[in-house]
Formats: structure tokens, sequence, C-alpha cells
């Protein structure tokens, strides 16, 4: 009878299966890596748009009482603010919301700068800025905190709609413009360079362009919409001289000129983060707000 050896058993494994096994495996690996890193975007891409710092080192020089009340989410008191007095009982009342990045801290100067312009000041930071409770903040946590600060000016301060002026700093001007949008009887807004690109610059160029990032993002900061249908006095205000912020006011004034009357665009000489430290363009500044102020009376 005839035997077959161990090694005569032994089965040749073609190198080509091993080559597509390989293969496969590599590419399935890729494809997961890909989509986990997908999926890390989707979750966090807030921080495309928003910077929140903690930090709130610097306060305004103008008497301020420092508070909090509620978040729309929430029945606890969970945003901290500052509220400004006017000395004038019946002044009109300046809903300020800042910018995407830092704090209370860094919108101190220009506050100053708004309180000698007669009006009492509300300014407060989102959840996940400064001394607020919550999360990390988002467009949809900040747009209801916005709508929870004029909330509180209504029902707790008692003051009237007509006599909240939202006033948006950067992409805030976004949440300031739809806040206007949603109460009809808001009388004016002052969008302080918002930025109309903001979505595109986040999801166009560089490493980005290698993911789907118009399905991932889920902000928007879309400025236009609302914009397109207030029709209550508006002012935008711009600045700064280097190319970037000449491209940034090229895109401002085209968006502001398709927005529907009344309207007043004001651009001054430099950056408007520079206020404190540019007497000549506070005054400028004082002056436009204050300009507005008088040729729209509530």
């Amino acid at each position: 009878m005839a035997t077959t050896s161990a090694k005569d058993q032994l089965e040749v494994v073609d190198p080509r299966w091993l080559l597509k096994a390989l293969g496969v495996t590599i590419g399935a690996a890729a494809v997961l890596s890909y989509l986990a890193l997908c999926l890390l975007i989707y979750q966090g891409s807030w921080q495309l748009f928003l910077h929140p710092s903690a930090k709130v080192d610097a306060t305004p020089h103008v008497p301020f009482q420092a508070f909090r009340f509620d978040a729309a989410t929430t029945g606890a008191p969970r945003l901290s603010g500052w509220w400004i007095p006017a000395e004038s009982p019946s002044a009109r009342t300046i809903l300020f919301l800042h910018d995407g990045s830092g704090s209370l801290s860094t919108t101190a100067p220009k506050l100053d700068l708004l309180h000698t312009t007669g009006v009492n000041i509300l300014a407060f930071d989102y959840r996940g800025f400064g001394q607020s409770d919550g999360p990390h903040p988002t467009e949809s946590r900040m747009t209801e905190d916005s709508a929870a600060a004029f909330n509180y000016l209504v029902e707790t301060r008692h003051i009237p709609s007509s006599q909240i002026i939202p006033y948006g700093e950067g992409l805030g001007a976004v949440l300031a413009a739809n806040l206007a949008a949603s109460h009809h009887d808001i009388s004016a807004v002052i969008l302080d360079s918002p930025d109309p690109d903001a979505y595109r610059r986040a999801t166009t160029g560089g490493k980005s362009s290698l993911l789907p990032m118009r399905l991932l993002a889920q902000e928007h900061f879309d400025i236009a919409s609302p914009l397109s249908t207030l029709k209550i006095p508006k002012l935008l205000l711009a600045g700064g001289l280097d190319a970037s912020a000449r491209t940034h006011i090229s895109a401002n004034q085209k968006l502001f000129r398709s927005a529907p009357d009344p309207k007043m665009s004001v651009t001054l000489d430099a950056d408007l983060r520079t206020l404190p430290h540019a007497p000549d363009l506070s005054q400028a500044y004082v002056q436009t707000i204050q300009r507005f102020l008088d040729d729209y009376p509530r």
C-alpha cells in the first residue's frame, strides 16, 4: 500500500491569495479609520467655528452688576452676565452678543465705550464660555441662550421689546439677526464685523478637502437668510486695513447691499478689536453708535 508523507500533505498557499487578503484587510482598516475620523469631525465640528475660554480676567471700568440667569432649556441659573445700567431710566437697552471666541473679558473695553452712548447693556457668556455652566457651545445652544437673555430682559427686568437692540459681534451677529427676525417688535439691530463666509472657510480648503465637510459640519452661522427678512433699521460696522480685512469688509458690504432698507453701513479705519488702544477710532465708534440711535428713535 502506498503511503503519503507529512511533507506531501502540506498545502501550498497561492501568494496571490495572500496579497488579496492583505489588500482587503488594509482597505477595510483604511475605510474604518476614515469613518472614525468623519465621526470625530462630526462630533467636534463646533470647534471649527467656536473657541471658548473659561477665563474672565477683565471687567468693565463703569459700574456694573454681575449676575446669573436662566438658560432656555432649564430652570437653573446657568448663564453668567453683566448688567450695565444707563443713567436715564428710559434709556434703550443693548443686548450684547459676543463673538464665538474668548469670553466676556474680551468685550469689556467695547462695553465701556457703548456705555457712553447712554444705553443700558446686558452682556453675557453663552453656555461653555466664561463662568456660564453647561456643555460645550454650539450654534443651537447659543441661539437658545440669546433667546433666554432676551426673555430675561422682557420678563424679569420688564423692558419692552421695542426698547431692546440686539448687538451682535462676529458670529454673534448671526444670533442678533435671528433674534430680530423672530421678534417683530424689536426696533433695530447692530451687526459688528459679521462673518458671512464662516461656513465656507470652515468647510473648504486644506486637509478638509479630503473629507465631506458639508455633510459633517453641524454649525452653519448663516446670516444672509435672517438679514434678508429684516425691515427694521440695521447698522453694519466693519473695520480693518490688511488684505484679509478688506476682503472680509467687501463680502459684508455685498451682503448688506442686498438687505432691505432702512440700513446704515460704516467702515472704520482700523480693526474694531483695537478700540481701547486707538482714541480716534474709539471716538468714531461712539459717534457712529450715537448717530444710529438718534437717526432711528424708538
